[in-house]
């Protein structure tokens, strides 16, 4: 395969340069670098908010304004030069997109678009055409005063522009250019400058073809009806007129178009020709279908010189919405009779057809004094023309329905996987086959490269045998084409849909290519095309493989689509072959007992659930195996979505209920949910109902630690016969470093017990504002939020959500109280300890107290302080043998914008810990893990050493000293460019002149070869101070340490994760942290497992040492070098990255010259 130039813009621009005239335009950027900003949330060419892309900006004007891309100059693309990119923007976004190329005095529009785009990253491929010299592509994006202009662009990519090598001599059979060069023989004569100098369309090799280019007129050619000639200059008619002809690959080149109406047939006739026996007549064309799926293009043969000559025999047939490149196509006459060649375009609604550059070989021969026809009409029309559409009785049905007994039944319900027809013809052609017909089941070949699928026989092919039966038979095969552009090839059946959710496809294959080869299925809907199976490489048997593949619920139009590509000129055998193809349970209308089962713990199958699509990342129902181990059972099936397998770009992947019908006001529902690693991204619960926006139940972000947590979500209803709902849980990744499960789902009448707890993104979690209702729950996205902190605790973004209640005194006077209560939480067996944040105003908003309420109502805690800008921790411990609520009251002190605030409440066993410690038994405490705000910031993880899990950690902790024991870990393996440090930051702890902090660590690096560090930073509003580091590769111990604290104002203990210089590979963990306020640290005596502090004389004794050592290993490595040639000095005069100047050569890209580009 040939070597493409590409640039995913990683390390520069590639020579691409803004030339925008405005302050709109382009700059290479990428998503963690702006925060909630318009674009894209991540790259297309890693995933994440780590990779760059160009990008344009939001303009604020109301002008328009057009920022445009420019490429460095490149030379010779050959007629196969393909460009590809991949493009993000949003129909609100962008008024225009634009690709252009330019060579000469002349600009060619190679695609334009004014939407709609679908979401995310689509990706863009357009044929160049053969272009001599120097050229430029530019990218433009056009914004109005109604749009806001954000787009980015990605991963731009030339393929197969390099024009032939020269060879001193050209393989047996090949045709050897003036340059050298080497084509095939078929190569010859076809209307393209292959050799690169023109001479393999030399007029002395091509004198006896009979090519028609349509630059003058239609030649030899006849036209019945509906064909027009025309160009491009001007005479933009339709969005999906071509921009420019096949022979010139100009917008002033001549081509046919048909502008016959849909339902009506444009014919264009050949003379009579008689073909030289023994040789074929070959006619080379060059077709267009772009606009319309409904369009269509065949090709018709008619034998004359008979007394009643036969119907016209169709030797081509192409459908479908095929792009806006010209599509080459070959056919090969041997006929003993005269004949005529037949060129029928039928036009979808928007669509057009066209034809350039008709030739006919050397060995077609012009029937004498036959040369010129009158044109069709009456019974010679009959003879003729095709006739393309079926004749229907006056009392048949419209055009376009289908009449079956005494139905008609019209288009939409064609391929509805419902029945209309007594025998079923409406659901013919639908996909189902065994290729025994020859109509393939309405598979159609949609290819426009070198391969297509084709109905074969077996005992075409040595060991072929059709797959159900030991006789040959027929079946789907790839093939050689004489198409000129991309490889792979297609085929397509007709739209399709609406399918259930237990949708399936079966079928037969063989497969059998090098590692460039493939065979996938793709669904193709609205524009967006979905990767739902391929054929493993490792597929080398020569029998027939049964595969079946989940569809699942999807609207109406899809289309399913094989692609394949396979080298059938390569060393050995290569092939790809389908057969047996059915669809199974696709019709919508029929539901089971499961699909009305919302409660599931998947170990029989996915009840009602199933995933959705338009995405690349999907849930799957998987079996429990090493790290991945399921909620009910330990060992059986759960949900599972891992966005590395396979790798995603989608952000998000939906798993979703049959629609159900409620029959009670509220329901429970509860489920278990695991959100593990250090870059997992938010797990929601949505309820959907039609024609309604998706109201958010419950949402979840970060790692959880790896274990499994229940959940609890109260379901609303409203009891009537049309409603319906749906439930789905949407997994939106941050990155790749994580996992998400879901198992044991169940659902009871009534409503769930208060939630053990609350980050208020969502919802006010049951809690009810008494009195006046003054507790409010918030965000200040706006920034116009009347009172309140800045940033919610959860998130720390203003995006982010809490409850507060504005306590100014013309709303809650001095000494009057709001109140917050909490909805009933179940009685517990055991102590426990009730966490929440909460953030008071600079100015005293008064008192906050807590009760908690069961037969009694007692107070656990007041808070009376001045606030400040940061959250604070508050905890209470809980004893309740019976249903109790949580009451929070804010007390007003009557002054003047003030409030007080409060989020994520939080229930945990076992009593509070003191602030700044933590044995990690229970979770993380007051300490908080959340990562940065951006995609690429990794978070600290909680475990224990005998869950299973993908990343290594300690297999005991130090509390209780067993596998059962938990602590808190990272894995440095992560770390990396963008994301170098991970924190784990206590709650804000006040001022103090001395304090302890004791904790315990473990370090699992590899010696000598990775490092890692652990450092302790205090975090305050004068910035940070390390107090402590400790980098190294210990192995298998805990290792503890004590440090004085002391600080002059309020702050935060962090204990960073970072690189040690080297990478980084293992765990290093923290368990039984213990801050000691107002007590001087006590030097610990030496023991086993411990590490005495080093003495300060010893240590500087030790570091003088080594450092002469150094010093002199320094001077000997100076005089060895000195001696020896330097291998990686680099020259001042290097070329530096980018591009200026590319020259296309058999795809291996010479630099003439350079620029120094910048990023």
């Amino acid at each position: 395969m040939s070597i493409p130039f590409t640039c995913s813009f990683e390390q520069d621009p590639c020579g691409w340069q803004d030339i925008s005239t405005s302050g709109y335009s382009w700059l290479r950027d990428r998503a963690g670098a702006v925060l909630d900003g318009p674009g894209p949330r991540s790259d297309h060419t890693h995933g994440t908010d780590l990779g760059w892309y160009m990008a344009v900006g939001t303009h604020n004007g109301k002008e328009a304004s057009t920022a445009t891309l420019r490429s460095p100059v490149m030379r010779e693309a050959a007629p196969t030069c393909e460009l590809r990119l991949w493009y993000h923007t949003a129909s609100r976004d962008v008024a225009e997109l634009r690709l252009e190329l330019t060579h000469g005095v002349e600009t060619l529009t190679l695609w334009q678009s004014s939407g709609p785009w679908g979401p995310g990253w689509q990706e863009l491929a357009v044929n160049t055409g053969r272009v001599q010299g120097d050229f430029k592509v530019t990218f433009s994006a056009t914004r109005n005063a109604t749009h806001r202009g954000a787009v980015a662009l990605d991963d731009v990519e030339f393929r197969d522009c390099g024009l032939p090598r020269p060879q001193a001599s050209c393989p047996l059979g090949q045709h050897h250019c003036q340059n050298k060069a080497c084509v095939e023989p078929h190569q010859l004569c076809d209307g393209e400058d292959n050799c690169g100098d023109r001479s393999d369309e030399d007029p002395l090799i091509c004198s006896h073809h009979m090519a028609t280019d349509f630059e003058t007129g239609l030649g030899l050619w006849n036209q019945l009806e509906g064909w027009t000639r025309n160009h491009s200059a001007g005479s933009m008619v339709s969005p999906a007129w071509p921009h420019r002809d096949h022979s010139r690959n100009s917008a002033y080149g001549f081509f046919l178009v048909s502008m016959a109406k849909p339902g009506t047939t444009a014919v264009l006739f050949s003379p009579e020709f008689q073909a030289s026996v023994p040789y074929n007549c070959s006619l080379t064309f060059y077709y267009y279908l772009h606009g319309s799926e409904a369009s269509c293009f065949q090709l018709f043969l008619q034998v004359q010189g008979l007394n009643t000559p036969p119907d016209p025999v169709l030797l081509r047939s192409h459908h479908g919405e095929l792009g806006t490149a010209w599509v080459r196509d070959r056919v090969d006459i041997q006929s003993a009779q005269p004949f005529r060649i037949l060129l029928a375009g039928e036009t979808g609604p928007g669509g057009i057809v066209g034809l350039d550059d008709l030739i006919m070989s050397n060995y077609c021969k012009l029937v004498p004094d036959v040369s010129t026809v009158q044109s069709c009409s009456g019974s010679e029309a009959l003879a003729l023309c095709p006739q393309t559409s079926m004749e229907l009785p006056l009392e048949a049905c419209e055009p376009g329905h289908l009449s079956c007994g005494e139905l008609c039944v019209p288009p939409e319900q064609f391929c509805d996987f419902q029945q209309q027809c007594a025998e079923g013809e409406d659901e013919h052609k639908c996909g189902t086959t065994d290729f025994e017909s020859a109509s393939a089941g309405g598979w159609e070949d949609t290819s426009i490269g070198r391969l297509q699928w084709q109905r074969v026989a077996a005992q075409n092919r040595k060991l072929a045998r059709d797959a159900d039966r030991d006789v040959p038979g027929h079946f789907l095969s790839l093939q050689k084409a004489w198409g000129q552009l991309r490889s792979e090839a297609r085929a397509r059946t007709p739209a399709l849909g609406p399918s259930g959710p237990r949708c399936e496809l079966h079928m037969t294959y063989r497969f059998h290519s090098h590692p460039q080869g493939f065979l996938a299925l793709v669904v193709v809907e609205n524009g967006f095309r979905e990767l739902v199976w391929q054929a493993p490489s490792s597929s080398s048997s020569k029998g027939w493989t049964v595969e079946k593949v989940l569809l699942g619920a999807r609207h109406r139009p899809f289309q399913l689509e094989f692609v394949g590509l396979v080298d059938l000129d390569g060393p050995g055998q290569q092939w790809a072959e389908v057969d047996n193809v059915t669809m199974r349970d696709c019709n919508p209308t029929v539901t089971t007992e499961s699909d009305r089962e919302v409660s599931c713990n998947f170990e029989r199958d996915s009840c009602s659930w199933h995933t959705g699509h338009l995405t690349d990342a999907h849930w799957h129902r998987v079996k429990s195996h090493s790290s991945k181990y399921d909620h009910t059972t330990g060992q059986g099936f759960l949900m599972f979505l891992d966005p590395t397998d396979p790798p995603a770009r989608g952000q998000g992947a939906l798993l979703l209920t049959r629609p159900q019908v409620p029959l009670v006001p509220k329901e429970c529902l509860s489920f278990w949910y695991h959100l593990y690693g250090p870059q997992i991204g938010t797990l929601r619960l949505a309820m959907r109902k039609d024609g309604e926006e998706d109201t958010l139940l419950w949402s979840r972000s970060g790692t959880h630690g790896n274990r499994w947590h229940q959940a609890w979500v109260t379901l609303h209803h409203q009891l009537e016969a049309s409603t319906k709902y749906q439930l789905l849980f949407e997994g939106l990744r941050d990155g790749y470093r994580g996992t998400m499960a879901l198992d044991d789902m169940a659902v009871r009448p009534g409503p769930c017990w208060a939630p053990k707890s609350c980050s208020f993104e969502d919802s006010d979690c049951g809690f009810s504002p008494g009195g006046l209702g003054l507790w409010k729950r918030q965000s200040n996205a706006s920034g116009q939020a009347p009172w309140g902190p800045w940033t919610d605790h959860t998130t720390e973004t203003a995006q982010g959500h809490y409850m507060v209640v504005d306590t100014s005194p013309d709303l809650l006077p001095k000494g009057h109280v709001a109140s917050l209560t909490s909805e009933e939480h179940q009685p517990l067996t055991q102590p426990a300890c009730l966490t929440f944040w909460y953030h008071l105003s600079l100015r005293n908003p008064g008192t906050l107290r807590v009760h908690l309420e069961a037969s009694t109502r007692r107070q656990e805690l007041s808070i009376s302080a001045h606030g400040g800008f940061a959250w604070r921790l508050g905890s209470v411990n809980v004893q309740a043998g019976q249903a109790w609520r949580v009451v929070f009251e804010a007390v007003a002190a009557g002054v003047e914008h003030s409030y007080m605030a409060l989020d994520d409440l939080l229930l945990q066993d076992g009593p509070c810990a003191q602030p700044g410690s933590c044995d990690f038994e229970s979770g993380l405490c007051g300490w908080s893990h959340l990562a940065g705000p951006s995609l690429g910031a990794y978070s600290w993880d909680w475990s224990r050493g005998a869950t299973p899990s993908r990343y290594p950690k300690p297999t005991v902790d130090h509390t209780l000293g067993t596998e059962a024991g938990h602590f808190a870990f990272f894995e440095t393996s992560v770390l990396g460019p963008g994301g170098q440090k991970a924190w784990l930051r206590s709650e804000p702890l006040p001022a103090t002149t001395a304090s302890c902090l004791h904790f315990w660590y473990f370090m699992g690096f590899p010696e000598h070869f990775y490092k890692g560090e652990l450092r302790v930073l205090l975090s305050s509003a004068q910035g940070q101070l390390a107090v402590w580091a400790q980098g190294g590769h210990l192995r298998h111990q805990w290792i503890q340490v004590q440090i004085e604290v002391s600080n002059p104002e309020e702050f935060q203990i962090v204990f960073e994760a970072t690189l040690g210089g080297q990478p980084a590979l293992g765990p290093i963990a923290l368990d039984d942290v213990e801050y000691l306020a107002g007590r001087h640290c006590q030097q610990p005596l030496p023991s086993q497992g411990e590490r005495a502090p080093m003495s300060v004389p010893i240590a500087v004794g030790g570091a003088l040492l080594f450092f002469m050592f150094l010093v002199l290993l320094g001077l000997g490595g100076r005089h060895w070098l000195q001696k020896q040639p330097c291998p990686f000095q680099r020259s001042t005069d290097a070329a530096t990255s980018g591009f200026d100047n590319i020259l296309f050569n058999a795809d291996q890209v010479t630099l003439p010259e350079s620029i120094t580009s910048s990023s």
